[in-house]
C-alpha cells in the first residue's frame, strides 16, 4: 500500500529505518516509482524546512570546561586516545581565562 511506504518514506527522511523497514522501503520505492520518488522528494525538502527552523542552543558552559580538563589530563599522562577521522591538536592557550 502506498500508504505504508509514506510512513516508511518519512522515516528514512531522519535515518530512522531498520534492516527490514529499509528492505520494504526499497521495494516500495521501487513499486511505486515515480510517484514514490515525487513524495520522498517532498519529505527531504519538508525535513530541511524543520532543520533549518530550529534555533540553536549553546551547550552548557561547563561541558566545554570538563571536556578541555579531560583533554589535557590526557595530554598530561601522554595517554592518546586515536579517534577515527580527527587529527591530533593541541590545546596551548585554548579555554584558558
Amino acid at each position: 500500500m502506498f500508504e505504508e511506504f509514506q510512513h516508511l518514506a518519512r522515516l528514512s527522511v531522519v535515518g530512522a529505518l531498520d534492516a527490514q523497514e529499509q528492505r520494504q522501503f526499497d521495494a516500495g520505492r521501487e513499486a511505486f516509482g515515480l510517484e514514490a520518488e515525487c513524495f520522498l522528494k517532498e519529505c527531504r525538502k519538508l525535513n530541511a524546512v524543520f532543520a533549518l527552523s530550529l534555533s540553536p542552543c549553546a551547550p552548557d558552559p561547563r561541558t566545554k570546561v570538563r571536556l578541555f580538563a579531560r583533554i589535557r589530563a590526557a595530554q598530561n599522562s601522554g595517554a592518546r586516545e586515536e579517534v577515527p577521522g580527527v587529527e591530533a591538536f593541541s590545546l596551548d592557550g585554548v579555554g584558558r581565562s
